[in-house]
């Protein structure tokens, strides 16, 4: 079939099936010269017609918010907060209302805790109390946590790790000691789990018991260098711990020199062998230096070990 033949195939199917009765509803569009008779052609807004569908649309009321004093959520807290649009509504409430109707919304969800915590909704309104109220009113969730034994749960709970996180950050270490401590004897689990490892490296960021942490991470070294969460636990507390916690944890590092080769193969891990390093000095480094030497094959084998192989 030649060029021209295959140009003017599809116009002439076109002509025929218009010229078999019925107005197919595609034939407005088509040009002056093919359009069959008695058919209008497809008219399109132009930009001022564009322009005032677009003020008409935003000259539609807006959907009403809630009061400046969020009385309209009182009542209804908990039912609000189980979903994504009424969540936001109330953490809205939460941030415009003073403090007499904030302590109203969270009094709604003391007998709802856990529930809301564990919610992917609700925990956005949990978290919204925490920061926006005194931290003595935040004390019906930890006791909740420490009185049904949720602390570790909570740690490792894709939503409920966020509550805990808010409390580490805005309560004093007087009111969360409790709560820290059960995070710290159950610290190998907690560290090596998928959520749970931003909330150690939370204290560690955040609390004065980072060298309590610390010390208890030094006991589980093997478990956590060969771990990807646990290495990251490891390179925190290396990074963010007091002098004299660093020394220590690298210090017994080097104990195990498979230890110092795992975290420096690993992504998550490198960031705490450069530091150790980093931290001590004279004989100590030296045999850092050695270790590093002796296992040159497996560093240079990987990305991140190529990284720490080139310190001296």
């Amino acid at each position: 079939m030649t060029e021209p033949a295959r140009q003017t195939f599809p116009v002439k199917v076109l002509l025929g099936r218009l010229e078999q009765g019925t107005t197919a509803p595609w034939s407005s569009y088509l040009p002056d010269h093919l359009r069959p008779k008695g058919v209008s052609a497809k008219v399109f807004e132009t930009s001022g017609s564009a322009s005032a569908s677009k003020a008409k649309a935003e000259a539609k009321p807006q959907k009403k918010e809630y009061s400046p004093v969020g009385i309209t959520v009182l009542g209804r807290v908990w039912e609000y907060s189980q979903d994504a649009a009424g969540c936001r509504e109330v953490q809205h409430a939460i941030e415009v209302a003073d403090e007499e109707i904030q302590l109203r919304i969270a009094a709604e969800l003391q007998d709802h805790v856990w529930d809301a915590a564990s919610c992917p909704h609700a925990n956005h309104v949990l978290q919204k109390c925490i920061l926006a109220l005194h931290p003595r009113h935040s004390q019906f969730i930890l006791d909740v946590l420490m009185r049904q034994r949720l602390a570790s749960q909570a740690a490792r709970h894709k939503y409920a790790c966020r509550i805990v996180q808010r409390l580490i950050e805005r309560c004093p270490l007087e009111q969360t000691i409790g709560l820290l401590r059960c995070l710290i004897a159950d610290v190998l689990p907690i560290s090596c789990h998928a959520y749970g490892n931003y909330v150690i490296q939370h204290i560690l960021q955040h609390s004065s018991l980072q060298g309590e942490l610390c010390a208890a991470l030094e006991e589980h070294l093997a478990n956590l260098s060969s771990d990807v969460y646990g290495a990251a636990v490891v390179s925190c507390a290396m990074t963010t711990a007091t002098q004299a916690s660093r020394l220590s944890l690298a210090k017994a590092i080097m104990q195990e020199p498979s230890v110092l080769i795992r975290l420096a193969c690993s992504r998550h891990g490198h960031a705490a062998a450069r530091e150790v390093l980093q931290v001590v000095e004279g004989p100590d480094r030296t045999l850092a230096l050695r270790i590093l030497q002796q296992n040159q094959n497996r560093l240079q084998r990987s990305r991140y070990g190529r990284i720490v192989a080139g310190i001296h």
